[in-house]
């Protein structure tokens, strides 16, 4: 999943001219519309099966399919992010903020719920959609990103983001420690008793990963802003996903359990909307060295017409 480099010359602001931004390969563009397939098909199975998702109560139920709708919306939005030639660093942001969407969203249905006819389906879209975020997030060139001129917004979105994977940490901790010492079990579990998988995705790489990226932006990295800018749109969409799965239990009567992240969360959601927009427009990129050409660069100079893209 590797991007070429434009020769062209434009602009260096995220978002430029259509033609500016770094050449979009076919890999990339039939391995998103791979992804989005697998998305809507799977969707679609937990939407309309009979029993997509057996032993979970109606609440838990109605909140994945509400969850199914906002992926299949993901999906398309992934495929438009790259039908263009060339994409644009703040395209390249939001797509990698999607994937990370879909990651999370995967990880737990493979994880959390009981297995069901397109558990394969799942296996297929967390494989591609990790691969694609990995690649796409190792590759960003932090040289080639610019800092704010705003330092306010930088160091108030990097205090955000410190806090948030704290108290979120503090939040599970306050579950989890009890029954560690003996208490009662925590709540909400996993499905059999396993371990709740938001707990675990949490804890061990979501609340750690968001954390750093605030301390980037704190001590000034360049690559915090597009680091930042990918959290905060994977904040954003999974939230909007939980809310969406809330609103569709109260619409059908049914009884809505929110658990002690729900206010914070709600507050996170607005504020992180808020964020992502100011961030868009103002974070600014060399257009067509924000990317490496490939994950393993090779060494030669910048200059070097025999510098291919794999």
């Amino acid at each position: 999943m590797t991007t070429e480099r434009t020769t062209a010359t434009s602009s260096t602001h995220v978002g430029g001219p259509l033609e500016s931004g770094v050449r979009r390969t076919a890999v990339t563009l039939w391995s998103s519309v791979a992804l989005a397939l697998g998305i809507v098909t799977a969707s679609a199975y937990g939407l309309f099966a009979a029993e997509p998702y057996r032993d979970l109560p109606a609440a838990t139920v109605l909140g994945a399919q509400a969850q199914d709708v906002c992926s299949i919306l993901v999906a398309g939005l992934l495929v438009l992010l790259v039908r263009r030639r060339h994409v644009s660093p703040r395209d390249h942001l939001a797509r990698l903020g999607l994937l990370a969407y879909v990651v999370y969203s995967y990880a737990i249905y493979l994880t959390g719920v009981p297995m069901n006819r397109v558990f394969l389906v799942y296996v297929a879209i967390e494989s591609l959609a990790g691969a694609a975020l990995l690649n796409g997030l190792f590759r960003l060139r932090g040289s080639a990103w610019q800092r704010l001129d705003s330092r306010r917004l930088e160091r108030g979105t990097g205090w955000m983001l410190l806090v948030v994977a704290v108290l979120f940490a503090l939040l599970w901790l306050s579950t989890l420690v009890p029954y560690a010492a003996g208490g009662p079990a925590p709540d909400p579990e996993g499905v059999g008793g396993a371990p709740y998988p938001v707990f675990v995705l949490d804890l061990v790489v979501v609340l750690p990963c968001i954390a750093a990226v605030g301390l980037m932006l704190l001590r000034g990295r360049p690559v915090g802003g597009p680091l930042a800018v990918v959290a905060l749109i994977k904040i954003v969409t999974l939230f909007t996903a939980l809310w969406a799965g809330a609103a569709a239990v109260l619409v059908t009567g049914e009884t809505l359990h929110l658990g002690p992240d729900a206010g914070p969360s709600a507050a996170l959601l607005v504020a992180s909307i808020w964020l992502t927009a100011r961030w868009l427009r103002a974070l600014r990129a060399d257009e067509h060295t924000f990317l490496r050409p490939s994950l393993w660069e090779d060494e030669s100079p910048p200059d070097d017409p025999t510098r291919g893209v794999q």
